[in-house]
């Protein structure tokens, strides 16, 4: 993957030519480089919230048999991996026959797997920017993080993403570390406003409903 991909254009980029080129079978939002590059003040203000990007890796695979659907579009039956989402399905697309070709070296290939970089089992492998990481270039800066490198599970050195040059970034496995990361910063006041944004917003949104229940309910003059 080279920079060249990710600059921006008078045009547009499809969803299935970011796929093609990153070559990651991923269900993406709409990102920024798909969008015209002169886009209007308007056209941005339109959009009420930054878009998110997740890549997670299942380091022990899955049984495709039980994931992947037998017919095409939209009304494919639900397999039993997918059965588990069918309230989402609506919101999510099923890519099948992507993979890596040159992309080996058995557990050696994770590293190359948001960077599809040649036989990562070789004595000469060198790695390349990731594509979580190519998307923060270029939409981090509209979150307050550009990017979160986790693991769970998996012991010793581990991590999916790399920086332009291919140098690993360290996965962040405590929950408490990212807790302190996320929350535990600037004067007391605002760490306090922080939590409480966070712990608080279950309760909030009950409020908030039972007050749209009640208006609805409450008899109006004609």
């Amino acid at each position: 993957m080279n920079s060249a991909f990710f600059s921006p254009t008078a045009g547009s980029i499809s969803r299935r030519a970011l796929l093609r080129g990153a070559g990651v079978a991923l269900s993406l939002p709409l990102l920024e480089a798909m969008t015209p590059a002169f886009a209007t003040a308007a056209d941005s203000a339109a959009t009420k919230s930054p878009r998110r990007m997740l890549a997670i890796e299942t380091n022990m695979g899955i049984l495709p048999q039980h994931f992947f659907p037998e017919q095409a579009g939209k009304d494919y039956q639900l397999t039993p991996y997918l059965e588990i989402l069918k309230d989402f399905r609506n919101d999510l697309t099923v890519f099948s026959g992507v993979s890596h070709p040159d992309v080996d070296g058995g557990h050696q290939a994770e590293t190359a797997f948001l960077t599809a970089a040649p036989h990562p089992g070789g004595g000469a492998f060198k790695n390349t920017i990731s594509l979580d990481q190519a998307a923060a270039e270029r939409i981090g800066a509209l979150s307050r993080f550009p990017s979160f490198t986790l693991a769970v599970g998996h012991g010793g050195p581990y991590t999916l993403s790399f920086t332009r040059s291919g140098v690993a970034i360290p996965a962040e496995r405590s929950p408490s570390a990212l807790y302190r990361r996320m929350f535990v910063q600037g004067t007391s006041q605002e760490i306090d406003s922080r939590v409480e944004d966070f712990a608080g917003w279950p309760e909030r949104a009950r409020l908030r409903k039972q007050q749209r229940e009640t208006l609805a309910a409450r008899p109006w003059p004609a």
